[in-house]
C-alpha cells in the first residue's frame, strides 16, 4: 500500500468553499482513479487554512501512474482559486541593474511513502473516521538505519500504542531507499493524543529511535516575513496535527 500527501495552503475566505469542492468533487474524482481506495481532506490545527489531501493507493505504481496520467494537472487546475498564492520568490536583477522580486507560482508539495509498518488492522482506512484526530511525526533516518527503525516500531511502539487509551492506529511510512519517514497514529480525539504526548511515552520513544535518525543538519528558511522564525534543522522533529475534515473511501463491490 502507498500513502500520498498534497500539501495545500487554502484562501482563508475559501476554506468553507474548498471543503465542499473537495468532498463533492475532488474526493469521488480521486477514487475514480486506478489503485485509489481512500481519499481524507485533513485540515491543520495550527492553522485552519493549512489542509492535507491524504490518499491511499493499492501500489505505489498506481499513485504514479495518477500523476503522470495529466489527472493530476487537470485537478489542480480546478483547485486553483480556493489556493493561495505562493510565498516563496524568485530574485533576479532586471535590465537596469535593479533587483525584481517576483512570485514563483508552483504545484502544492506532493509527499508519497511506501506503507512499511502498521497496527494489527488489516484495513487502516476502517481505522481512519471522519470525525478523529491524525498526528503526523517527520523524521529523517541514519544511512541502513530503516529497517532497525521498523524493527522498533513493530516490536515496542505499536503494541504500546495500541494499548494506548484513545489510539485507533499507527502507520510507520518509508522505505530503505529514502532517508525520510513518517509516523501517523489515529486518535479517537485531540484529547487523547495531547494526554499521550503529556504523559512522557513521547519522549521514551523518541529516546528509543534516537540511534536511527540522522544527525545531518540541513538549514530552511522562508522569505514569507512573517515565517523567517521558523528557521529548524533535520534534526528538529517535526510533529504537526490535523482534524479530518471530509472525503470516502473506496466501497467494495458486492460479490
Amino acid at each position: 500500500m502507498f500513502i500520498r500527501f498534497v500539501k495545500l495552503k487554502v484562501k482563508p475566505e475559501s476554506v468553507e468553499a474548498f471543503e465542499r469542492f473537495y468532498e463533492f468533487r475532488l474526493a469521488p474524482f480521486l477514487l475514480e482513479e486506478p489503485g485509489c481506495i481512500f481519499a481524507r481532506l485533513i485540515q491543520s490545527d495550527s492553522s485552519s487554512n493549512e489542509f492535507l489531501s491524504f490518499t491511499l493507493w493499492k501500489s505505489h505504481a498506481d499513485a504514479e501512474a495518477y500523476e503522470s496520467s495529466g489527472h493530476f494537472d487537470d485537478i489542480l487546475e480546478e483547485n486553483e482559486p480556493f489556493l493561495e498564492d505562493t510565498t516563496e520568490w524568485k530574485i533576479q536583477l532586471s535590465e537596469d541593474n535593479t533587483l525584481e522580486y517576483k512570485p514563483v507560482k508552483e504545484k502544492p508539495t506532493v509527499q508519497g511513502m511506501p506503507l512499511a509498518a502498521g497496527g494489527d488492522q488489516s484495513d487502516p482506512t476502517e481505522e481512519i473516521g471522519s470525525d478523529m484526530y491524525v498526528r503526523i511525526v517527520s523524521a529523517r533516518v541514519r544511512a541502513d538505519g530503516f529497517q532497525g527503525l521498523k524493527k522498533l516500531y513493530d516490536d515496542v511502539f505499536i503494541p504500546q500504542l495500541l494499548a494506548t487509551s484513545g489510539c485507533h492506529g499507527l502507520y510507520l511510512i518509508g522505505s530503505d531507499e529514502s532517508d525520510d519517514i513518517l509516523s501517523i497514529t489515529i486518535w479517537e480525539t485531540k484529547s487523547y493524543a495531547d494526554v499521550y504526548e503529556s504523559s512522557g511515552k513521547f519522549s521514551e520513544f523518541l529516546e528509543m529511535a534516537a540511534p536511527y535518525l540522522s544527525s545531518l543538519y540541513q538549514w530552511k528558511m522562508s522569505l514569507d516575513s512573517e515565517k523567517q522564525s521558523t528557521t529548524q534543522t533535520s534534526d528538529d522533529l517535526s510533529v504537526a496535527g490535523y482534524h479530518i475534515v471530509t472525503g470516502e473511501k473506496l466501497e467494495e463491490s458486492p460479490n
